[in-house]
């Protein structure tokens, strides 16, 4: 009888050792631990799912947190803890940015499981640091743009004087260009410091790399007092409409009768948003604003020059 219940306790803590590390790697579904659970010989009964629960209950128990959100499991908590300080944050933070940069494939998807597995060992406390700092406006980038400390400062005091300004900045071209803004804030975008500011027209918001600033004179003429974000309407045909991925900053507008997409789109940087769309080609049109469907046209028409 004892051997029995020591094969039992044994068969147990196996299962509940290998469910925990089928947690560590990521998200599990449902039928993978009903199968663990019932060593591949569910029949549909309910004693199974009374074991999972007994399971589930152990962890809690040892402060292991699981939960079950669309039919898979998640951990969200370990045994282990890591009491991690705000420049720790800051740093785990800077890295997860960093990889959003990286491209598809291996690196990738092992940078994101290591970060994973940094962010479900933080202590209460960590998570409350990674709650208030999980914002990339709040990190502190001057130390790893040291080089341009006194523009990057100049452009801070800009910002707070809430004046217009005169800028003369390289733009995406390589072209010379001269603005009148009302600056905004100074943002961190692709690795890169971004002096972020409204057109004199109020119609276009700029997000322009300091690195890129010749010039920048303040004028004795107040700053529009609202920043009006960037909406570009676009619609997406064919095979694209079918297979589109929305960003975070798009939204779903409507979908026609051709089951083309009318997608809406704010904030994301014009230039950059200009270059991924023209790589829709036919299957991709601006509807609006007016001034970026222009630039949209006169892009494809200097591509054309080039053949």
């Amino acid at each position: 009888m004892t051997k029995k219940l020591t094969e039992k306790y044994n068969d147990a803590c196996i299962k509940m050792f290998t469910f925990l590390k089928m947690l560590y790697k990521g998200d599990v579904e449902f039928k993978k631990v009903i199968d663990l659970l019932s060593d591949g010989k569910y029949d549909g009964t309910s004693n199974t799912h009374v074991t999972l629960n007994k399971y589930l209950n152990a962890m809690r128990i040892f402060g292991i947190k699981v939960k079950k959100i669309k039919n898979k499991y998640h951990l969200f908590s370990t045994l282990s803890k890591l009491n991690l300080s705000q420049e720790d944050i800051k740093s785990i933070l800077m890295l997860k940015k960093a990889n959003e940069i990286l491209p598809d494939g291996k690196v990738k998807n092992n940078f994101n499981e290591f970060i994973h597995e940094l962010e479900i060992r933080y202590d209460d406390s960590a998570k409350n640091l990674n709650e208030i700092e999980d914002n990339t406006d709040n990190l502190d980038f001057e130390f790893y743009n040291s080089e341009m400390a006194e523009q990057i400062k100049l452009c801070e005091k800009y910002c707070q004087d809430k004046q217009k300004l005169e800028i003369i900045y390289i733009n995406p071209k390589g072209e010379e260009t001269n603005l009148i803004c009302s600056p905004l804030e100074q943002i961190y975008l692709k690795r890169k410091i971004c002096l972020k500011a409204l057109g004199n027209n109020g119609s276009r918001i700029y997000e322009i790399p300091v690195e890129n600033i010749k010039s920048l004179k303040q004028l004795p003429i107040s700053a529009s007092s609202q920043s009006i974000p960037t909406t570009v309407v676009y619609k997406i045909k064919n095979r694209l409409a079918k297979n589109y991925k929305l960003r975070d900053w798009e939204r779903l507008d409507k979908i026609e009768t051709d089951n083309s997409r009318i997608i809406v789109n704010k904030n994301e940087d014009l230039d950059l948003l200009v270059k991924r769309l023209m790589r829709y080609g036919t299957e991709c049109e601006i509807l609006s604003p007016k001034f970026l469907k222009e630039e949209m046209i006169d892009e494809i028409n200097k591509t054309l020059g080039n053949y």
